[in-house]
């Protein structure tokens, strides 16, 4: 018995030094990029125009979503700004906090995977976004109202060559 308990330890422990850690930036084959977080499938996917157009008649929809990063979170990549075709900015945000991209992103063309909401951003938060963007403490201290725009959550996040 005491070697079957030893054996089957053994067994345990080989199996889970041969697992494979997850990692943020993966491989895929159908779109040609770095991947973080989710893989990206290139199947119905909508430009921004599509979008703004979408979201006038929805508060919350499921999406992908192809446009150019116009910044990225100085601080830790934790978010990025995407400029709409209104000329409004859409802070993109990642899912559980769980992806983070480089600040080589900015003026690259992604994909976006996940879901577009209207959002209104409160004082506190836009401080806190502006504050890891680098800005000025008088640019931060002009925040003097909440603000709402259409906001996306993103899963996964494709970088188009």
């Amino acid at each position: 018995m005491k070697y079957f308990i030893l054996f089957i330890s053994a067994a345990l422990l080989l199996t889970a030094c041969n697992s494979k850690p997850k990692t943020k930036l993966k491989a895929i084959e159908n779109l040609k990029g770095i991947v973080y977080g989710d893989s990206v499938k290139n199947d119905n996917v909508i430009d921004m125009d599509a979008m703004l157009t979408a979201m006038s008649k929805e508060s919350k929809l499921d999406m992908k979503v192809k446009g150019k990063v116009n910044e990225v979170c100085k601080k830790e990549g934790c978010w990025i700004i995407m400029k709409l075709s209104n000329g409004e900015d859409m802070r993109v945000t990642f899912k559980d906090h769980a992806i983070y991209v480089p600040q080589t992103l900015q003026g690259k063309e992604v994909i976006l995977d996940g879901f577009a909401f209207t959002d209104t951003t409160s004082i506190e938060d836009q401080k806190h976004y502006a504050k890891d963007a680098g800005k000025l403490p008088a640019e931060i201290a002009k925040i003097t109202t909440p603000k709402k725009q259409l906001a996306f959550e993103a899963k996964g996040l494709v970088v188009l060559n």
